[in-house]
């Protein structure tokens, strides 16, 4: 049985996610338009559902529906915008929201999908959970612009390369996890390093993965000059792959990525992370599952 395989068959989940899935359609309905309908269309893209997944997982108790639907809304909200701000046209293999209908009409979208979140966590009337998802979107943006920052400079550190995998994708997995298990530090410690494992194993897959796994052409983060950790330790190895990731030309770059031990000492050091994530777990009724989750989220890239 393989950890993914192992994880869906946790008793009660299959419930818990037709609610959250029902309640996502419930919250992007709420105010029909032109920003709904595209809303809608993010909705029905699917995705892994992994920060719900999360909330169900850590949660000591009921798991809270709200939960997963909000920072399930805060991730597609970042989707539709990182694709309208990244130029990317695929997404998870369709067309990225904004090619469809246009610059604004994604923007608005995404700020919908913000606002939709944050109404359906604030009707529980639990006011440290707002302010957990509330910091995690704030660092969100700080990763975003950060990112911006970064762009074209194959003499990004790895540590600030790290930094930017924390505030983009660890932080709202970190919440995922205090908002499920009502604020547990230890999870929500488990949920950061998880994220970060999984942001690195994901910059992997962008080098040497298919379309059909991540839904992206592969090399995009090569094309848009976005340092991540294989192509920075590829660049300080080659000339070709520097010259590339700062905006020349990307003819033989991936190739030359490959050709190096880059890809090697990255999932190395997602492993290392995913180790991380495994060492704050406790005693806990899902613990086999949350332990699972840390080696499928890297074995997408081996």
């Amino acid at each position: 049985m393989s950890a993914l395989t192992q994880v869906s068959a946790t008793p009660g989940l299959a419930g818990y996610m037709a609610e959250v899935e029902a309640g996502l359609a419930r919250a992007v309905a709420v105010e029909p338009g032109l920003a709904q309908e595209v809303a809608g269309e993010a909705l029905a893209a699917g995705g892994k559902r992994l920060r719900p997944l999360l909330c169900f997982l850590t949660a000591d108790g009921r798991p809270s529906i709200p939960a997963g639907v909000s920072v399930e809304m805060v991730h597609m909200a970042t989707l539709v915008h990182d694709d309208l701000v990244d130029g990317a046209r695929l997404r998870r293999g369709l067309p990225a929201a904004w090619s469809v209908y246009g610059a604004d009409a994604a923007k608005a979208a995404g700020d919908y999908l913000y606002a939709c979140a944050f109404s359906v966590l604030a009707e529980t009337g639990d006011e440290s959970a707002v302010a957990t998802l509330a910091e995690a979107a704030l660092c969100l943006a700080r990763g975003e612009a950060m990112q911006k920052l970064q762009l074209h400079d194959p003499d990004t550190p790895v540590d600030a390369y790290l930094e930017r995998c924390a505030l983009k994708t660890g932080k709202l997995i970190e919440a995922a996890c205090l908002l499920g298990s009502g604020g547990d530090a230890r999870l929500g410690a488990y949920g950061l390093n998880l994220g970060i494992a999984f942001q690195i194993a994901d910059d992997i897959l962008d080098c040497a993965g298919e379309t059909q796994q991540t839904g992206k052409i592969p090399g995009t983060d090569l094309r848009e000059g976005t340092p991540t950790m294989p192509l920075l330790l590829a660049a300080a190895q080659d000339e070709l792959v520097r010259a590339a990731l700062a905006g020349g030309p990307l003819d033989g770059a991936l190739v030359a990525v490959a050709a190096t031990d880059a890809l090697e000492r990255s999932r190395d050091a997602a492993l290392d992370y995913a180790a991380r994530a495994r060492s704050f777990l406790g005693s806990l009724a899902h613990r086999d599952e949350l332990e699972a989750l840390t080696y499928a989220v890297v074995d997408r890239a081996g």
